[in-house]
């Protein structure tokens, strides 16, 4: 089961009418990302699994974003 953010939840914003930046940090089995709104602030703090299936619940309902990568060489 997918936690809620607090800060989203709290704020109650609507994040799909947004312009968002969106920070994935990289793992083999699963991926934490950040949502940010359009002032800065982080709607959203999760984690994904790494499958396609799970990517397109997250990411497909949410408008098109700037994505940062932070990646290691492992």
């Amino acid at each position: 089961m997918k936690k809620s953010s607090t800060a989203a939840t709290r704020q109650g914003r609507n994040i799909s009418q947004q312009k968002l930046n969106i920070g994935l940090d990289l793992g083999d089995r699963n991926r934490w990302y950040w949502v940010l709104d359009e002032a800065g602030q982080i709607q959203l703090d999760e984690r994904v699994r790494t499958t396609p299936q799970a990517w397109r619940e997250v990411f497909g309902a949410m408008p098109g974003s700037r994505i940062a990568l932070e990646t290691w060489m492992h």
